[in-house]
């Protein structure tokens, strides 16, 4: 994977400025890593173009929350940009990520005059709050059986995954004895296997028939 062919691939002349393609850089994040952090200044606008990432935000009583699971290409850094604030949530590479990055010092005035980039931003931050919406409709609507199996699929690798209990529950709106008596149940069923840390997934078939479509 190089620049030119992402230049061309993903057409990034429709996301940054042609003017600043000189200054794009091809990143790779490891799994584990940070993209950015929560309440940190955001050094670059990146777009996610491959891998798997997960975005987080920590609330006031030391909990995360998790946003969402993003596998599609996105912006990254479009609310702090247009807001002008530290970074509202941190984003952490599930699995090796690529990314494109402009570094935005001395860059953000100039960016926010530039119609197709406000174009961009306006679109991503749409479809930010579209996506709030959903998840928001699905907690209401779903059983917390179908959104652990849907959540567990999202964030696998090779049939195996690392579940953090505690602000997986917080973000499914239920209690953490909840949610692991629903884990208890796919494991005695035998459709998850625990494996520490992880936990392997043992019937792949019988998991799909949970995911939530939406």
């Amino acid at each position: 994977m190089n620049l030119e062919t992402c230049i061309q691939g993903y057409q990034l002349e429709n996301i940054f400025p042609t003017s600043y393609f000189q200054d794009l850089q091809l990143t790779k994040v490891k799994a584990g890593q940070s993209v950015c952090q929560q309440g940190e200044d955001l050094v670059a606008l990146s777009y996610f173009i491959k891998g798997k990432l997960k975005i987080v935000r920590r609330l006031f009583n030391g909990k995360e929350y998790i946003l969402n699971i993003q596998e599609e290409p996105t912006l990254i850094g479009d609310i702090e940009l247009f807001t002008d604030q530290t970074t509202v949530s941190s984003v952490v590479a599930l699995e090796d990520s690529w990314l494109i990055q402009l570094p935005l010092l001395g860059r953000k005035a100039e960016l926010l005059q530039d119609p197709r980039v406000l174009l961009k931003l306006g679109q991503g931050l749409a479809q930010s709050l579209y996506d709030q919406n959903i998840r928001a409709s699905t907690n209401l609507t779903y059983t917390v059986k179908e959104r652990l199996a849907t959540h567990i699929l999202a964030v696998e690798t090779d049939n195996y995954c690392r579940l953090e209990l505690a602000p997986l529950a917080d973000s499914f709106g239920v209690s953490y004895r909840h949610l692991t008596r629903v884990l208890s149940e796919l494991t005695s069923q035998g459709i998850l296997e625990k494996r520490k840390p992880y936990y392997h997934i043992k019937n792949r078939q019988e998991l799909e028939r949970w995911r939530i479509e939406d």
